[in-house]
């Protein structure tokens, strides 16, 4: 059986060396003094570049000790937003032009993810259209808000309207912005923050009424959907209560599991058995966030370690994934 993940990061040379180039004014770079170079970012933790971070080959012990048989690469929060518009287009170029030549090179191990200058709509329309179409990149990957505008706001719909002309699905990403104050110790804009702004997402987009208007979108969700599976019930009984939340939208939020698929990077069995009941096998793929320290270092075997039944874990492990980025020979079809 093959195990197909689709949440990594991976920083190509191309990215790497635009950063340190054109970073600094905006509070970017790579701090070499050191045995492992710091990636600044704004708004980020320093990140160790690890060589599983950057090596190629590297990167393929780590998915050979671990059961992977292909990962999806994409482009970690705080993504390319922090730069004015002009960087930001080049260094998502940048990053999308690195990422479709490691895929070259390793056809069978990897796909892409691409990233976009969300900053410059016209601009993220146009590196989608590129990123695909010439590329080859299967699908979008986008962080939860832009500059505090999530991604619900009016002026990003023509970016899900374009994944769905394409067939793309979009993997959504949650970025620090509420209650930052509050998280910034002790790691917790990461462990509470993370989840809490997936799942605020999650809400905003159904209660837009942008599924309704784009029924073909189709949404993967970082870490388990965060907390949206464990407030579900809660999020249906309000709207069970509240007329101005039916006036908003013909269906409950529970019926609007179908634009969503849920990775397993939720770090506790317990927990991945509960978002699969919750939302299906049929909804959920495989992840590690890989190779953060926050990655699941035993993806596989969590997913094994459930008690699945074989075509269960076939879909959770590889099925639903192939489908969702067209790998199954059918294109990207929902």
């Amino acid at each position: 059986m093959s195990a197909i993940d689709v949440h990594s990061h991976f920083f190509p040379k191309s990215f790497l060396d635009l950063v340190e180039r054109e970073g600094s004014p905006y509070g970017a770079g790579i701090q070499r003094d050191g045995l492992t170079p710091l990636l600044f970012l704004p708004g980020h933790p320093p990140v160790p570049l690890f060589p599983e971070f950057v090596d190629l080959p590297a990167r393929l012990a780590y998915l050979d000790a671990r059961g992977i048989t292909l990962q999806a690469l994409s482009l970690s929060p705080p993504m390319v937003y922090w730069a004015p518009p002009r960087l930001g287009l080049e260094l998502a170029r940048a990053f999308n032009d690195g990422i479709a030549e490691v895929c070259r090179s390793q056809p069978r191990r990897f796909v892409g993810l691409a990233t976009l200058p969300l900053q410059d709509v016209e601009a993220a329309l146009r590196e989608t259209e590129r990123a695909v179409r010439e590329l080859g990149m299967r699908g979008i990957y986008l962080a939860t808000s832009v500059n505090g505008r999530y991604l619900d706001d009016p002026g990003f719909e023509p970016v899900w309207q374009l994944a769905v002309e394409l067939e793309i699905p979009v993997f959504v990403h949650p970025t620090t912005y509420i209650g930052e104050e509050v998280l910034a110790p002790f790691h917790l804009f990461n462990t509470i923050g993370f989840p809490t702004e997936t799942a605020a997402l999650v809400g905003r987009l159904i209660y837009s009424g942008l599924l309704d208007r784009q029924p073909r979108v189709r949404v993967v969700l970082a870490h388990g959907g965060g907390v949206f599976p464990f407030l579900l019930g809660r999020l249906d009984h309000a709207h069970r209560s509240r007329r101005e939340l039916q006036d908003a939208i013909p269906r409950p939020p529970s019926g609007y599991l179908d634009h969503f698929y849920f990775d397993t990077v939720v770090h506790g069995e317990g927990a991945l058995a509960y978002v699969v009941r919750t939302v299906g096998v049929q909804r959920m793929i495989l992840g590690s966030d890989a190779p953060y320290d926050m990655a699941d270092d035993d993806p596989v075997g969590r997913v094994q370690r459930l008690g699945l039944g074989e075509e269960q874990e076939r879909a959770v492990l590889e099925g639903t994934a192939r489908r969702l980025l067209g790998l199954d020979g059918a294109g990207n079809k929902p």
